[in-house]
């Protein structure tokens, strides 16, 4: 069913909201920019603001799982690809749009951020279903022979998550910048490596 022009502005305004919050997000910080300033700057009253998202916490889990699934469209836009390489492209692209949009990657990946989302409710069903999503793309990998079947797999998923953050909590290095495709490549291999089957 197509969507009334409604429905339409809505959805705009709505994409429009989350677009500022994390160029605010880039610049100041999560504690720092007040919904104020977000309405200020989307041009639109506080009351509509809200009406849109009734907190805070609530407009940047929401920002927080857009990004996520952006990259996930990525990868699953590939879906001839193995479980392995599907994890793999999926781990590259995340490292590479991170280090790409460094300053607000940053911010995704506070402690603050991570408790909220972890006790926003629908960003709890939302990381519930990608870790499931993940275990499945892992278990597939190993049915196919991709992955060394003697590894835990919860303990896969954790690693994965480790290195997926790791440009975001390693940003203090006298070693200089890093090349966005050059560090994605190397997390890559660092993870593939680990995985793969004995004596291959």
């Amino acid at each position: 069913m197509s969507q009334t022009l409604r429905e339409r502005r809505k959805a705009l305004l709505r994409d429009e909201i989350l677009a500022a919050t994390h160029q605010l997000m880039a610049e100041r910080g999560y504690a720092a920019f007040s919904m104020e300033e977000l309405a200020a700057r989307v041009g639109v009253s506080k009351p509509t603001l809200y009406n849109q998202f009734p907190t805070k916490e609530d407009l940047v889990a929401t920002m927080a799982m857009q990004l996520m699934e952006r990259t996930f469209a990525q990868v699953e836009a590939a879906s001839e690809a193995s479980p392995l390489q599907r994890l793999l492209t999926f781990l590259h692209t995340s490292v590479r749009l991170q280090i790409e949009h460094r300053t607000c990657a940053m911010q995704l990946w506070l402690p603050e951020i991570i408790d909220l989302l972890e006790r926003h409710p629908r960003s709890q069903d939302y990381l519930a279903r990608i870790d499931a999503r993940l275990v499945a793309t892992i278990e597939e990998a190993i049915a196919v022979g991709e992955i060394d079947p003697s590894v835990d797999v919860a303990s896969v998923v954790r690693i994965f998550n480790a290195l997926n953050i790791s440009p975001s909590i390693g940003w203090i290095s006298v070693s200089g910048e890093p090349d966005p495709e050059r560090l994605a490549d190397t997390v890559v291999a660092v993870f593939r490596q680990g995985l793969a089957p004995q004596g291959t």
